[in-house]
């Protein structure tokens, strides 16, 4: 271990697009089936944002959410770091833009852009500032409204992507419960693999998926054997295994490489489709309920970038 868990996990929420779009809509206006998309993806479907929403806005209601939950104030929020590649505009950041809605006077408020594995780098400033004692609360927020990006008209990519945001409130914790390990890694050599414009610009989202694929089959189970490895861990003592929700097939692959029972992996983009910097922690509601103390959540997330990092949790 490295000095002891930091960073608790007190209050989770999520938020997504208004507008729900089945593959069987996607039908209608792209040269695709439902069949095509759900066998080489996994998703069914996902949300889009409307008129008036955005990153910002979804990250505004993720975090309203997070915060009841967690059954404090926003005034206790001592840091707001939102991952996003998506932000509606450079500036203000959507942290700053989440932190003046939600009422955290004076707190330090910060965007962090490393794609798809947005939310695993922004945890690990998280609980690197709870455990310096810089800050005894953090908001975390991962929000992407992908759809802004996107070429409608792509088949290859508009078929993947949905907009959503999830948020957790993080307590410095005794010790006992928190983040204890972080793996952060990138490699720029692999930038032609995926890009993309800012929303609203003319150059829309780029992605060689054979290669993206094969990139994420190795790197999943690379950072879940290195967390457990210098942790001194098994598999069995992980509860559940979050990855970033990109494709069904790269999930599967890697944990199968890994061993790792389905049941304990949280698969749920199906209902939501990419979120990118979203995806792992809007995945919290559906399983912060049914976590045991003592047990272990691994978060793995891969993007564009070239991008990843991995987190150790200890619930």
């Amino acid at each position: 271990m490295n000095g002891g868990a930091a960073g608790r996990i007190v209050g989770v929420g999520r938020a997504l697009g208004g507008r729900i779009v089945t593959n069987g809509d996607l039908e209608d206006v792209l040269d695709t089936t439902d069949d095509w998309i759900s066998t080489r993806t996994g998703i069914k479907a996902r949300h889009f944002v409307v008129e008036g929403e955005n990153a910002a806005t979804l990250a505004i209601e993720a975090s309203r959410k997070a915060i009841e939950h967690a059954g404090v104030d926003g005034g206790s929020i001592d840091l707001v770091i939102c991952g996003t590649s998506t932000a509606p505009e450079s500036m203000p950041s959507v942290a700053c833009l989440v932190g003046e809605e939600i009422g955290t006077p004076g707190a330090g408020a910060m965007d962090l852009a490393a794609a798809c594995a947005g939310y695993s780098y922004a945890a690990s400033v998280a609980s690197s500032m709870l455990h310096a004692g810089a800050a005894g609360r953090v908001l975390l927020i991962g929000s992407d409204a992908m759809s802004t990006i996107v070429d409608p008209g792509d088949r290859s990519t508009a078929v993947l992507f949905g907009d959503g945001a999830g948020a957790v409130v993080l307590d410095a914790g005794d010790g006992d419960s928190g983040f204890v390990d972080h793996i952060l890694g990138a490699d720029g050599s692999g930038a032609a693999l995926g890009r993309a414009g800012h929303p609203g610009d003319h150059e829309k989202l780029f992605q060689n998926g054979r290669e993206v694929f094969k990139f994420a089959v190795k790197i999943l189970p690379e950072m879940i054997e290195k967390l457990l490895s210098r942790n001194g861990l098994s598999s069995e003592e992980v509860q559940y295994v979050i990855p970033h929700q990109a494709n069904a097939r790269i999930i599967r692959s890697a944990m199968r490489k890994m061993e790792i029972p389905e049941d304990r992996v949280v698969i749920n983009l199906d209902r939501f489709g990419n979120t990118s910097a979203a995806s792992i922690p809007l995945s919290y509601p559906d399983i912060y309920d049914a976590m045991e103390p003592g047990k272990y959540v691994i978060t793995v997330g891969f993007g564009f970038g070239l991008t990843w990092a991995a987190n150790l949790y200890r619930i």
